[in-house]
């Protein structure tokens, strides 16, 4: 992102930063979830202290929606014609990057929305979002600021039992993009204090303890699996299973990566078990036999149907235009899953001899690698936590100072919620904490020496 000077939202004066205006699906399948998210454009002002977002003009773009709106925030004081003039700049860059024949009539009647919660709530509202949704969001939000101003945990524990119907999926997923927001804004009060509210909401509501069983589950199967190694034996798998018999996430956890494994021989093996077995400890084996075949099913019909999808979507992707406009609105599709289809495409494709095709598929490969590389800053984190102290991080750090940006904060900050939600040990999400204020401390000093 280019280096632009703006004015503190607090004391006005001029701080330079890393600033984005223009939020453009066509560029950036990821942009919407940014804007969403809050956390870009945080600024840290070396003369009044505020760390937070800069006020700054905003366009979005979603093509596939036919969606453009602009937002200039009042605060700027500017009058019409200068915040057209800065909005137009904007507007041109979106409408200069597309080819003529998608160049439509929307483009040249952007909605002018006249604050930032109006620019979110017209987004959401294109995505299908409710103003239900929205009231049912922002009581979520009500509940999160009331329950991080609770005087304790007892009190937090009474304000759930009240609006526990408010406590579901959605809540969980809100309260995790505010503790990720928090971090990479560098408020680390606001982060301990929805920390808080996290493990209150987990251990005092009915959804927060079925939310721990499904990670406690999960956690159970990988450790299972663990166990097993790279080249387990049958009667190893077959024990795997009879462990987890009585726990059904876990067991569901293990048939969704061992469904392979569970072919005739293993229900063989099983069934061998079952006939040298007496009593309850039978009736258990047989309960758990025919569990296994239920969820073997299921995962099967999830498989299948998966694959289907991908195989539309790479013949979407392989007839169309655009190959690279076409893998950025199939984003969400593109997994391992995606990349196996579309590997077997290229291996009929090569057995039938259709050069045509196959070069067509090896172009979408090509295309893939380049889009969907992961970026620097990834390894950087990498390289941090691998570093044996402070003097070796620095270094690092300046050695790829060009990295050290907002992505690289926001991975960090990620990765520091991850490991506190996963319940990894203290001194570990200690020390990714330590390293997350290291790099946030070299960031900061290098904005404000600009």
């Amino acid at each position: 992102m280019p280096k632009t000077t703006v004015p503190c939202p607090q004391c006005g004066q001029m701080v330079t930063a890393d600033i984005r205006q223009v939020f453009d699906l066509a560029e950036d399948p990821q942009a919407k979830q940014t804007l969403l998210s809050g956390a870009f454009n945080i600024i840290q002002c070396p003369y009044c202290g505020f760390q937070g977002r800069a006020e700054t003009p905003i366009v979005y773009h979603d093509p596939e929606k036919e969606l453009l709106l602009t937002y200039y925030p009042p605060q700027l004081g500017r009058n019409r014609d200068e915040q057209e003039r800065a909005l137009g700049r904007l507007l041109n860059q979106i409408i200069n990057r597309l080819p003529p024949e998608k160049r439509k009539a929307y483009l040249l009647q952007p909605q002018t929305m006249l604050t930032f919660q109006g620019l979110v709530e017209r987004i959401l509202e294109a995505d299908g979002i409710t103003k239900e949704m929205l009231k049912a969001q922002e009581d979520r939000i009500r509940l999160i600021e009331r329950l991080m101003t609770a005087s304790g945990d007892d009190v937090r524990k009474a304000i759930l039992e009240q609006e526990k119907a408010l406590v579901d999926a959605d809540f969980f997923a809100l309260l995790q993009q505010l503790i990720e927001a928090a971090a990479v804004g560098g408020d680390r009060r606001s982060a301990e204090a929805l920390l808080a509210v996290h493990r209150a909401a987990v251990d005092h509501t009915e959804f927060g303890q079925q939310l721990k069983a499904q990670e406690d589950a999960l956690r159970a199967a990988e450790d299972a699996l663990r166990q097993l190694g790279s080249r387990p034996t049958l009667d190893q798998v077959v024990d795997a299973f009879v462990r987890a018999a009585d726990d059904d996430l876990q067991l569901r956890a293990l048939v969704s990566a061992l469904r392979p494994v569970m072919d005739y021989t293993f229900f063989q093996r099983l069934s061998e078990r079952i006939d040298a077995a007496a009593g309850e400890e039978k009736a258990r084996l047989e309960r758990l036999r025919e569990r296994l075949l239920e969820l073997g099913q299921e995962v099967d019909k999830l498989v299948n149907d998966a694959i289907q999808a991908r195989r539309q979507t790479v013949e979407k992707v392989l007839q169309a235009d655009d190959v690279e406009q076409a893998l950025r609105e199939a984003a969400p599709q593109i997994d391992e899953l995606f990349l196996q289809v579309l590997e077997e495409a290229l291996q009929e494709a090569r057995q039938k001899g259709d050069l045509e095709r196959s070069a067509r598929i090896n172009q979408v490969l090509e295309t893939l690698d380049r889009l969907f590389a992961p970026p620097p800053e990834v390894a950087l984190v990498q390289k941090l936590l691998e570093a044996p102290d402070a003097e070796a991080r620095r270094k690092l750090l300046d050695e790829n100072r060009k990295l050290v940006n907002e992505i690289l904060l926001q991975q960090m900050a990620a990765l520091v919620g991850q490991l506190q939600q996963q319940g990894a040990p203290a001194d570990v999400v200690q020390r990714a904490h330590q390293i997350y204020q290291e790099v946030m401390r070299y960031y900061m000093s290098h904005q404000v020496h600009l």
